[in-house]
């Protein structure tokens, strides 16, 4: 029983800490994009801030990914979770736009 109380907070800390990085995500492809459209189109700015929240995420959290689950089910989640945030940058960009 103890064993099972043990795991339980190190999976809450990562779920949590996925729904923080997916809301940095978010925030990333909501500003950069928006920023850079001074000087170059919307589309590759959207680019440029995947690329770069894209790294962060990397950097923050894949190690703890690969620790919980294989290639095979990683990549469908974290692409799921990935373009859930673009999608939903995208749709809150669009809604200021005139």
């Amino acid at each position: 029983m103890s064993r099972v109380q043990s795991a339980k907070p190190g999976v809450w800390t990562f779920i949590g800490l996925n729904v923080l990085l997916w809301m940095v995500m978010t925030a990333i492809l909501l500003v950069l994009p928006d920023q850079l459209e001074r000087w170059i189109d919307l589309s590759v700015g959207r680019a440029i801030a995947w690329a770069v929240a894209g790294a962060i995420w990397v950097v923050a959290i894949e190690r703890q990914w690969q620790a919980r689950m294989g290639a095979l089910a990683r990549f469908p989640l974290q692409v799921l979770l990935w373009v859930s945030s673009a999608l939903v940058a995208m749709w809150i960009s669009d809604q200021f736009r005139f």
